[in-house]
């Protein structure tokens, strides 16, 4: 859902000391939830993510979890999304309590204004204007929030302020969705400066057309950068490449508006930085955590606004510093000679001074030979220093291969001294690693200057280690090659963290397509049906029904639910899912009754996109979204052989194909079964394979009907009348002694979800305070019995039964079913194996 999961959770663990720190944060831990709907691309979103993460945790006096959530709205509108979003984020929030919610960009106010998502909760808003501020405090009057700075008017006033003869200003922009949005409200919030400058828009220039456009920029003309997240062509870029492109090009400065642009190419403006506006979102948070209420925190202004340019830039434009506004702030100085060596310069003078003291009384050829020989020792310490002391490993490598010069830094990168690699020329290029040897040998080759290359080395520990090379060949005054200079910057920190990003990327959106799949799976099972309730009753059969449960649960073991029509199997699989570990995953159900023959596959497995006709885009099976949770495959004894034989194959390895596909998937899915049949019939007679009964029936559980159980009618009657006549609109209704022998009278052929019914029945007709039954209840015989003659083994079958029960299930004696029958025991016995006939557990 969006671009990015949304979602992201950062888990942060505590780490226990001997004793708390004076100023350790203390009492009980909050929750703030952060939601972006600004697009991830835009430049200073990470920065002002981090500063508000940081400032929150490192200001606030109690322990502080902060979640963040990428919405997706800026690429996603309309009520059914509004409306999954907001079902998503309280599911996944549901045993969390929310303290704050920090909102960033306007589209993520609206969202929880309309949803009314998490209604008791206090706002600070970031990057929201303040009018929708003031207006949303109307309905929800806890809010505050740190305001945009509204810098683009007044950096437009500071450009015609430097440069008075401008008449026309290029705004650039880009093709994206966003940037397009963005040119609409810079054109209303423009419109003063209509009649003193002409205000030209890129969106519909590739990046190409731009950098010609600006390449043909008059005196008159000047360019003021917004952003260029993807071009008119559609291409898109996540870097300030396209900036310093375009600054290069152009004949005339380039401003900007945002502080994250400074350095990359703009020569300044009325900057605001996306950083600052975090770290005031984050004081404020911490105000309201603290105890301080919203409604009584004004919302700040311009935070961090200031004129700021870049000193390059003011070099190459020819603009000095006395044509800037007051204050204005000016970076990327480049040091001056005293600045960068003062010390060594004043040392060299003393020397120089001292020196001159000492041989004042020798000739004066002796003098200028000693001046001389001094001036070459200051040069020489002066050029040492620099060399040795940098923090990057220096070398000048000779046309033939050895080193002129190796500066020490290289035993910090590598853990071999400078002496190592004078003494072994090979060394280093031995260092590389193995996959890297081609790149090291191209840029060592190279003859003029080439661009930084980055590659692997392991050191005298043998720990690997990412350095950045850059290089220049050495030419002597007269112009012969003198070998190469190069430069190795160790770069394992940086490296490190972009693989560790990439990977988190990967596993991201890993997670969103498993998150998508979910949501496509519960939007799919949302249907208006009502629970049939709990699982109610206090009898043995019911007790022991529980501790089969309880037994089973805690563990990943393959359930096999045995029972008639409406006794409750489905009851009996969320409550073994819900105390199992897998609670916190879904409980994915099937019903194998109701799949098409011809789609039942697909279903459980998936297909590939063109696998079959209509089959338009890739869908995952249930297989795959109960991969880690569990699987409740109801009335199992429905599929197909060819089904069954592929249903075994996944519960012996995991394995399976999605129809039309070729590539094995490997999934953890605890199965649960659930059949009205006998399996074990179906098995003799060939119509269920006897190895998938024997994987299924692990662990079998057998739900008793209700004519077994009959003392907890009472107590699902009373329940059934509550739940009826609320969603009926009902007063409830009291239930007499009468009926409760009445329901207990019958023998429930459709079980529990029959007395439901009735009883839902009931309710609709009985008019006063009492429930009335229905003049006539529904047969006891199910429709097939009453219409026709029933065969002999089912007469037989139901005589025995009845037989049984009546003398205790006990066989043998004057009293038993034997004698009553008139047959011997183990006559009877070999009977009630043969019908298939059970004693109740």
């Amino acid at each position: 859902m969006g671009k990015a999961v949304a979602a992201l959770l950062l888990l942060v663990g505590a780490v226990a000391h001997a004793g708390p720190a004076p100023d350790a944060p203390s009492g009980p831990r909050r929750t703030v939830l952060v939601l972006y709907s600004i697009s991830q691309e835009v430049a200073g979103l990470h920065e002002l993510s981090v500063a508000v993460n940081e400032g929150i945790r490192r200001g606030s006096r109690v322990p502080v979890d902060v979640y963040s959530e990428y919405t997706g709205l800026d690429r996603f509108s309309g009520s059914p999304y509004a409306e999954a979003l907001r079902a998503m984020l309280r599911e996944k929030y549901s045993t969390r309590k929310i303290d704050l919610l920090i909102l960033v960009g306007p589209t993520a106010l609206e969202f929880v204004l309309s949803t009314n998502l998490f209604p008791d909760v206090p706002i600070i808003t970031c990057y929201v204007a303040g009018r929708l501020v003031e207006a949303a405090r109307q309905s929800r009057a806890e809010m505050t929030g740190a305001l945009p700075a509204q810098n683009a008017p007044r950096t437009l006033e500071l450009m015609l302020q430097i440069y008075p003869e401008t008449r026309r200003i290029l705004v650039v922009l880009g093709g994206s969705a966003y940037e397009r949005g963005q040119a609409e409200q810079g054109r209303g919030l423009f419109a003063a400066f209509a009649s003193r400058v002409d205000l030209v828009f890129t969106n519909d220039l590739t990046l190409d057309q731009l950098e010609a456009r600006v390449r043909q920029l008059t005196d008159s003309e000047l360019v003021v950068w917004g952003s260029l997240l993807q071009d008119a062509s559609g291409r898109d870029f996540e870097t300030t490449e396209p900036l310093a492109r375009v600054s290069a090009a152009s004949r005339r400065p380039v401003f900007g508006f945002i502080s994250e642009d400074l350095g990359a190419g703009i020569l300044g403006g009325e900057l605001v930085s996306m950083e600052v506006s975090g770290q005031v979102a984050a004081q404020l948070a911490v105000r309201v955590l603290g105890g301080e209420p919203a409604s009584s925190i004004p919302p700040v202004v311009d935070a961090g606004l200031a004129p700021t340019f870049d000193a390059r830039q003011l070099e190459r434009w020819h603009l000095h510093e006395r044509a800037l506004p007051p204050g204005s702030r000016i970076l990327f100085r480049k040091p001056s000679l005293l600045e960068e060596h003062g010390r060594a310069i004043g040392l060299g003078l003393g020397i120089i001074v001292l020196e001159s003291l000492l041989v004042a009384g020798l000739i004066i050829q002796l003098r200028r030979r000693h001046r001389i020989e001094r001036a070459l020792a200051t040069a020489e310490t002066r050029y040492r220093t620099v060399a040795d002391f940098t923090h990057d490993w220096e070398f000048w490598r000779r046309p033939d291969g050895t080193f002129e010069y190796m500066s020490p830094a290289c035993e910090r990168v590598s853990g071999h001294a400078a002496a190592d690699f004078l003494s072994d020329p090979g060394l280093l290029g031995r260092l590389v690693h193995e996959e890297d040897v081609a790149t090291w040998r191209a840029a060592v080759s190279a003859t003029s200057p080439q661009p930084p290359v980055e590659f692997r080395i392991r050191t005298r520990t043998g720990e690997l280690r990412w350095v950045r090379f850059a290089s220049n060949p050495v030419l002597l005054p007269d112009g012969t090659a003198a070998g190469l200079r190069g430069s190795l910057a160790d770069v394992t920190s940086r490296k490190l963290g972009e693989l560790a990003l990439e990977q988190a990327y990967r596993e991201i959106a890993a997670l969103k397509d498993r998150l998508e799949a979910e949501n496509t799976y519960y939007r799919e099972k949302i249907q208006a049906v009502e629970p049939s309730g709990e699982l109610l009753g206090q009898s043995d059969a019911m007790k022991y029904l529980h501790f089969r449960i309880r037994q089973v649960a805690p563990s990943d073991t393959t359930v096999l639910i045995l029972g008639e029509t409406g006794t409750g199997k489905e009851l009996v699989s969320e409550e073994i899912h819900a105390l199992g570990p897998r609670k916190d995953r879904p409980l994915v159900k099937v019903n194998c009754a109701a799949l098409p023959p011809t789609l039942a596959e697909s279903e459980l497995f998936g297909h590939e996109k063109g696998a079959f006709t209509g089959s338009m885009a890739q869908r995952k099976g249930r297989f795959e979204l109960a991969d880690g949770a569990t699987l409740f495959l109801d009335e199992v004894g429905e599929l197909t052989p060819e089904l069954q034989a592929k249903l075994l194959r996944v519960l012996q390895d995991g394995t399976f194909e999605r129809v039309g596909g070729d590539r094995t998937l490997k999934v953890d899915v605890r199965v649960i079964a659930a059949t009205n049949r006998a399996l074990s019939r179906d098995v003799a007679a060939g119509r269920f394979r006897e190895d998938l009964w024997y994987r299924l029936n692990v662990f079998p559980i057998s739900v008793p009907p209700l004519r077994q159980r009959k003392e907890d009618i009472p107590t699902l009657a009373l329940a059934f009348v509550a739940r009826a006549s609320e969603r009926l609109g009902r007063p409830s209704a009291e239930v007499p002694q009468s009926v409760i022998l009445a329901l207990q009278g019958r023998d429930w052929p459709g079980n529990v979800r029959e007395l439901q019914n009735t009883i839902e029945q009931a309710v609709l007709v009985s008019d006063g305070g009492h429930l009335r039954l229905p003049d006539q209840l529904p047969s006891e015989e199910p429709a097939q019995a009453a219409n026709g003659p029933r065969s002999l083994e089912e007469v037989e079958r139901r005589h025995i039964l009845e037989v049984l029960e009546a003398a205790g299930w006990k066989l043998e004696g004057s009293s038993g079913a034997a004698a009553l029958l008139g047959l011997k025991p183990s006559t009877l016995r070999s009977r009630m194996q043969k019908l298939d006939i059970r004693r109740p557990s």
